[in-house]
Order: C-alpha cells, then sequence, then structure tokens
C-alpha cells in the first residue's frame, strides 16, 4: 500500500468523525443559547401570620414550556416582603410539591405554620414537623387512592 493510498483511508476514517464533532459543537452551542430556564410564579393566597410580622404564600411555579413542569409550593416571607423567582430558588420556599391536588396553609399561631396538601397516589397522611428560622412548620401530606387510611410519622 502506497503513501498516497494509506492518507486516503485515514481521510475516508476520520473525516466522518471531524463532521460529528462540529456537528455536536454546534447543537451544543444551539441548545445552550436557546435553553429557557425561567419559572413563572402565580401568587394563589397570601395568609398573614396572627402578629402580622410573616406571612405564607401559596402559589404555583412552571417552568420549561410545554415539556417542562408545576409544582404547588408555599414560601414564608416577612410581611413586606414580595414573591419573585428569587424567593422560588431560596429556602424561603418551605415546600415545594409536584403531583398535588391542593395545599391548604393556616397559621396556628405566631410561630407554627400547618401546612396541608393532598396528592393522588394512595390514601394515606404524613405529618412532619421542620423549622424554618423561628417558624415551626407542621406538614400533612394526605394521599387519596388506598382503601383504608394510615398514618405516617417520619
Amino acid at each position: 500500500m502506497s503513501k498516497r493510498d494509506l492518507k486516503i483511508l485515514f481521510f475516508v476514517i476520520t473525516a466522518p468523525f471531524a463532521a460529528l464533532g462540529v456537528f455536536t459543537v454546534i447543537i451544543t452551542g444551539y441548545v445552550v443559547c436557546t435553553y429557557d430556564d425561567s419559572i413563572t410564579i402565580k401568587p394563589e393566597v397570601e395568609i398573614l401570620s396572627p402578629d402580622g410580622v410573616h406571612k405564607a404564600v401559596v402559589f404555583t411555579a412552571a417552568w420549561g414550556g410545554g415539556a417542562g413542569g408545576k409544582s404547588h409550593s408555599v414560601a414564608v416571607l416577612n410581611s413586606s416582603d414580595s414573591l419573585d423567582e428569587s424567593v422560588y430558588r431560596s429556602d424561603r420556599t418551605v415546600i415545594a410539591v409536584r403531583c398535588c391536588d391542593s395545599i391548604d396553609v393556616n397559621w396556628l399561631n405566631d410561630s407554627m405554620l400547618h401546612v396541608r396538601y393532598i396528592k393522588e397516589d394512595e390514601y394515606a397522611v404524613y405529618r412532619v414537623t421542620k423549622k424554618w428560622n423561628e417558624i415551626s412548620i407542621d406538614y400533612d401530606e394526605i394521599e387519596t387512592t388506598a382503601a383504608t387510611p394510615t398514618l405516617h410519622a417520619p
């Protein structure tokens, strides 16, 4: 085999891989430039704490267009703060639930928030208490398709 034949063979083997690499770089650049990571926030209700210092905001967050997702969320804010995308991405959003039918929120006292939400999987109640700053948050997760209700504690 001559030197010229080896060059042609090398070109025939490597040219498709080079073209594939260029194509990959172009597609990756397109995806990075057109990717939309914005979130649409839609507040549903605001509930002031009994002392008026904090508020619990129930809202939906949607992202990614038609193939994206949606969550029902609750944020705890100071009463003068406003809800925006940065709140959703921070620890001020104390719960974000996908596949959720509804969320009910009420203040039990100045520093205790009760969150109750309904999911679609099975009938069970999960109770969890967490702390956020000086606020205790008591969660009830209710799932609704099994025959008998059961209570699960953490």
